[in-house]
């Protein structure tokens, strides 16, 4: 995510019955504000996860956060006149956030854009982005940001393309009306475009597992000890 608050309609995912211990996958369609495609994601199981202690970098990722680690698919702006295939996800680029933000997760990382806008904190111009998946809602990621709630955190992810353009894909939160998304696209140099008002649904065969997927989140949250953090 660079600097954006751009909205996108409500985006609802599926998760597998149980939580994955392979790699899983989820197709969603998705279109607004001039976008519109279908990309199926393969993700696994996140092994770094825990109570984040609240600290700048911190040390693990959410409980409930799984690793995207490949997609394909359709990605069309014709705000850009773009008609291109997704064919995968850009690696993990770990980096610190800025010093204030003590929420971000471990794999928080940057992707760079030459011509984008400075971070704060005069971090690197670029997508931010963590590849992090949340099939039961991403908690808050960032100390000056508070809306949450969608399957990408605000961070989100960058797919590559047969195009030779990246497209960050991120959760802007959930609003009252269900989580927003965005989506960015850039060719390195510069971004090409940002999009909003993109509604994304899974396929019809998801939903009886998306529901599943989210009774054992809770169920696995439930069975963890309380843990209270105290900021001074």
């Amino acid at each position: 995510m660079l600097i954006r608050h751009g909205a996108a309609a409500a985006l609802i995912l599926a998760t597998t019955c149980s939580f994955p211990a392979q790699a899983s996958s989820f197709l969603f369609n998705f279109s607004g504000s001039g976008v519109s495609g279908s990309i199926e994601l393969t993700y696994v199981e996140n092994p770094n996860v825990g109570v984040l202690p609240g600290t700048s970098p911190n040390p693990v990722d959410p409980i409930g956060s799984y690793i995207v680690t490949g997609a394909v698919g359709t990605f069309n702006n014709t705000n850009i006149n773009l008609f291109t295939t997704i064919t995968g996800v850009v690696p993990s680029n770990p980096a610190h956030p800025e010093e204030t933000n003590l929420l971000a997760p471990n794999s928080f990382g940057f992707f760079p854009v030459a011509g984008g806008v400075p971070n704060p904190g005069g971090v690197a111009p670029g997508f931010s982005y963590d590849n992090l998946f949340y099939p039961g809602g991403s908690p808050q990621a960032a100390s000056d940001y508070p809306f949450h709630g969608g399957i990408f955190d605000i961070y989100g992810l960058v797919f590559t393309t047969s195009d030779g353009v990246w497209v960050n894909f991120w959760s802007n939160g959930d609003f009252g009306n269900g989580a927003n998304y965005g989506a960015g696209v850039t060719d390195g140099q510069t971004v090409l475009d940002y999009a909003g008002e993109i509604a994304a649904v899974p396929e019809p065969a998801s939903w009886a597992l998306m529901v599943s997927g989210f009774g054992l989140l809770g169920a696995a949250l439930r069975r963890r000890p309380s843990t209270r953090v105290r900021f001074a």
